[in-house]
């Protein structure tokens, strides 16, 4: 290892640079920080700090990066105190979520991945009065998985409604906003077709990437709710015809529509096209 090292510091600035790319940027901090002088202002590039993962997606779900207690210590205790001020993106797991953003003040973050966050974890993490102020004044762009392992349907899917309209009383000047599936074989999406179901909305809110049950769900998403919203990315689990109308709202910034669905539609005419018109 002591000959390794001795190698590596004998290669110029810019191949270091070349071969630390190639690599995990969280491995990179892990193995290299505090070595040297040197690599340390390398390593503190923002190429490697600005956007830092600690979750991976593996079969079907995310898990987190941090394989023991030692490593979460070092990132928290060393590592992160001497880059918070270069951070601008974090993707975390909800294990690890609390340890990270308490350790450091990071006046650069606007940009949070949350990972495996259920309702109950949401509230208690959306009302900690020490991360408020992140959460209130810097978040505009926010990933999230939200996690529910409820056998009842109507159940799990109104805890993720509760948990979204929790995220858009907390994150005040959110723009960007992102829902996934934390499992691929419990797939949550939400369905507006309930009277206890929250009436989630934004002002602020520019980007929309979600998965709901049905057409009448994108309808709903596009009733005014969200009245600054310029991209739309929504896939559906079917694209049957609305049973009742809909109340629309004006899309006056609208200018990015994606629509998917897995399955086969039937009602292209009577639901797809008129909305297409519409815009």
């Amino acid at each position: 290892m002591e000959y390794s090292c001795i190698e590596l510091n004998n290669l110029p600035d810019e191949i270091l640079m070349i071969i630390f790319q190639k690599l995990n940027n969280i491995d990179v901090l892990y193995s290299f920080h505090d070595v040297n002088q040197r690599l340390n202002k390398i390593i503190h590039d923002r190429i490697f700090t600005s956007h830092l993962t600690f979750v991976k997606w593996s079969l079907d779900n995310f898990i987190d990066l941090f394989s023991s207690d030692i490593m979460l210590n070092r990132f928290c205790l060393q590592i992160l105190p001497s880059i918070h001020d270069k951070i601008q993106w974090l993707d975390l797991d909800l294990s690890s979520i609390k340890h990270v953003l308490r350790v450091a003040n990071y006046p650069n973050l606007d940009s949070l991945g949350l990972y495996n966050i259920d309702e109950e974890s949401a509230q208690c993490l959306f009302n900690d009065e020490t991360l408020s102020s992140i959460f209130k004044n810097q978040i505009t762009t926010l990933f999230i998985t939200i996690y529910n392992n409820d056998d009842n349907h109507e159940r799990m899917t109104l805890s993720v409604a509760n948990a979204c309209d929790k995220i858009f009383t907390v994150f005040t000047r959110l723009t960007t906003f992102v829902l996934y599936e934390s499992s691929y074989k419990n797939r949550v999406r939400l369905n507006f077709d309930n009277p206890f179901f929250p009436n989630v909305r934004s002002s602020t809110l520019l980007k929309l990437i979600i998965n709901v049950h049905s057409f009448d769900d994108c309808l709903y998403l596009l009733d005014g709710r969200f009245d600054q919203l310029h991209t739309f990315h929504v896939d559906l689990a079917n694209t049957w015809c609305p049973d009742e109308i809909i109340n629309q709202g004006d899309l006056p910034n609208l200018k990015c529509f994606s629509l998917s669905c897995e399955l086969t539609t039937y009602d292209y005419n009577e639901a797809i096209l008129p909305l297409l018109y519409r815009m």
